[in-house]
């Protein structure tokens, strides 16, 4: 009897020890890309936020509309993006300045994020509530 009560123990502490083990540790919830964009964010309620490792959705580019077409512009060329209405049938309108001094307005979904490490965590943020991006 002391020797079934021992296997029963010895097993179910092997059970608790397997199952503890098979968690994983929590990693970054935001995309990490390989180049690193600084930018800061300023939000709809004007609170603004410095980011580093600054994502669209994962990506290092800008993925909109413009018109009846679809623009992709890479963070490479943009110094500032500013919201300039909210847009219809669920898009964000954007103004998109460019480094060398060319504007071009392009729309957003509004559920689209944009995604960025802080010194405090990880940051997103839908289109929908961007007021300003500005890239260093």
């Amino acid at each position: 009897m002391l020797i079934r009560r021992s296997m029963l123990i010895m097993s179910a502490l092997f059970f608790w020890v397997m199952l503890v083990g098979m968690g994983k540790t929590p990693g970054p919830e935001v995309p990490t890309p390989e180049i690193d964009f600084k930018a800061t964010v300023r939000d709809d309620q004007d609170i603004t936020t410095r980011l580093s490792h600054a994502s669209w959705e994962g990506n290092i580019f800008f993925t909109g509309t413009r018109g009846k077409g679809t623009v992709t512009i890479s963070f490479e060329k943009i110094k500032k993006v500013t919201a300039t209405g909210s847009g219809t049938n669920n898009k964000k309108d954007f103004q998109i300045t460019l480094k060398n001094g060319d504007v071009v307005a392009v729309s957003f979904d509004s559920d689209e994020r944009f995604l960025g490490m802080t010194n405090f965590g990880t940051y997103r943020i839908m289109a929908t509530n961007i007021k300003e991006i500005v890239f260093e």
